[in-house]
């Protein structure tokens, strides 16, 4: 073979390589933010009430709008948790689903129309909402969730939190950034 032949094929395997070896970056980075999600959800489930009597005593639903693959490691990290004596179940929530039977819904995209048609969709219920698109609390969510230098950071609504009746830990809270304060 020639030398210019062994050349390109060199050339072309470190570009295969280097291809692959992005994939693989960028899915070993996708995996450890959702833990990271993982475990603030979690959080936010064990620092959190909800208004009355829980809606179904054995568990806490959590719900999660827009990519299967998180609604997966959510679930796998989550499902069979106990949170204030409750156990955790995970599903996935699509169009048509009822939203109102979860205690927590995760949205999982950035697409502004879903997000506010969802959200509206639960009008006075009193499920925590939780996102991670840039401007979730500006569509009305409650925590917005986001990777910062490699940990995870939220930033609450408490206007939100107020009307969905849910109450946070202020333990919880002062680790985050509030958006909108009560009565300001």
């Amino acid at each position: 073979m020639a030398a210019w032949a062994r050349t390109r094929i060199g050339c072309l395997a470190a570009v295969v390589f280097a291809g692959l070896f992005g994939v693989f970056l960028a899915t070993a980075g996708t995996e450890g933010e959702d833990a990271l999600k993982s475990a603030t959800i979690l959080s936010f489930l064990r620092y959190s009430t909800w208004p009355g009597a829980a809606r179904n005593t054995d568990s806490v639903t959590v719900g999660v709008w827009g990519r299967p693959a998180f609604a997966k490691v959510l679930g796998a990290s989550l499902e069979g948790k106990s949170v204030n004596g409750r156990k955790v179940r995970v599903t996935e929530l699509k169009q048509g689903s009822d939203l109102r039977a979860c205690d927590l819904i995760y949205f999982a995209t950035d697409r502004k129309s879903e997000i506010e048609t969802a959200l509206q969709a639960l009008g006075s219920s009193h499920s925590l909402t939780i996102g991670e698109a840039d401007r979730f609390l500006d569509y009305g969510g409650a925590i917005n969730l986001m990777l910062v230098d490699g940990h995870m950071a939220f930033e609450v609504n408490l206007e939100v939190l107020e009307r969905a009746g849910v109450d946070i830990s202020a333990k919880l809270l002062r680790l985050g950034q509030i958006r909108k304060r009560r009565g300001a």
